[in-house]
């Protein structure tokens, strides 16, 4: 279409100048819708954002929740026996924590005494769970969790939340008899929230230390058996992202490391190009709060808090 922009009269060239506008204007519109429905259909892990489009970042979880509705746990990993951790403890326990989960390494320096400081603040084999990391001892996981193998499940929530733990310090592939264990537990279990605990994690951005090798072996099972959540650690770093619907976080931001000292976010995205936010220089606890009052649908609400209190993430999953 040729516009004519005859100046025979100043009238014609104005209305000729103003639907040429309005004709490039709505390309333009007509472009960036298009853009955008490419962008939701075949980029639907970037829309998700973690879910919860209308949360505010800076709001604290509740100091208490009603347990008759929620069941509040506490994630973390990479701890030391100092008094970063007691302060930790101490921010689980003004948080009324029910169930704390540690993803690895927690004997660097001395495991007992993270042990005792876990006991004193009213942890133990009921309320916890420990999955072997690179710098523990196997016998000590077991001694606390009282059991006698380093993978498996583990209970909470009067039977609505299970936990499975993975030892990838051992054999763990498709093949070995680790795999065929955690994948029946999985399969058999009926619990309204299943949730996959491991130190070296199945996708992490570049950092220190890269993935465990087994994601392609592990999602799909994970994906086929409704586990909502995989919590990873070993990078001593902040980590979140949707993969299939899973929420997959790394939580390596106990006080082994602090500051400056802990590991890189060197990449935007894990070693499969899936987007992934990563945060580094911030200690802290990951507060998960599940809702337990219907059991045919599931809802996690998510808080990074750091040492001064402060909610450095937050998100929300499932319904």
């Amino acid at each position: 279409m040729k516009l004519n922009f005859s100046k025979n009269s100043n009238n014609s060239y104005a209305s000729n100048l103003v639907v040429a506008l309005m004709i490039y204007l709505s390309r333009f519109v007509i472009a960036f819708f298009l853009l955008f429905l490419v962008v939701l259909i075949f980029s639907p892990t970037i829309l998700l954002t973690y879910a919860g489009p209308a949360l505010d970042q800076n709001a604290s979880p509740p100091l208490t929740v009603n347990a008759s509705n929620t069941f509040r746990i506490a994630v973390i990993g990479d701890v030391d026996s100092n008094p970063g951790l007691t302060e930790q403890l101490d921010l689980m326990n003004k948080y009324h924590v029910q169930t704390l989960l540690l993803a690895g390494d927690f004997e660097y320096t001395d495991g007992k005494a993270v042990l005792d400081d876990l006991t004193k603040h009213g942890f133990s084999k009921n309320n916890s769970d420990i999955v072997v990391g690179n710098h523990d001892s196997a016998k000590d996981v077991n001694s606390w969790l009282g059991t006698n193998t380093t993978f498996g499940k583990h209970v909470f929530a009067q039977g609505k939340v299970a936990v499975f733990n993975i030892d990838a310090n051992i054999q763990f592939d498709c093949s070995s008899p680790q795999f065929l264990t955690v994948k029946r537990n999985i399969e058999q279990s009926q619990v309204q929230y299943k949730i996959a605990l491991v130190h070296q994690p199945f996708v992490t951005v570049k950092s220190k230390h890269p993935d465990n090798g087994q994601f392609d072996c592990y999602n799909p099972m994970f994906k086929a058996n409704n586990i909502i959540a995989v919590l990873q650690a070993h990078n001593h770093n902040y980590q979140k992202e949707m993969v299939s619907d899973i929420f997959y976080g790394v939580f390596g931001t106990g006080t082994h490391d602090v500051g400056s000292k802990m590991y890189p976010c060197d990449s935007k995205a894990d070693q499969n190009g899936v987007p992934a936010l990563c945060i580094t220089g911030e200690n802290g606890i990951t507060i998960l709060d599940l809702k337990i009052d219907n059991a045919s649908s599931k809802h996690i609400d998510g808080w990074f808090v750091n040492g001064a209190e402060k909610v450095i993430d937050r998100f929300s999953l499932g319904n």
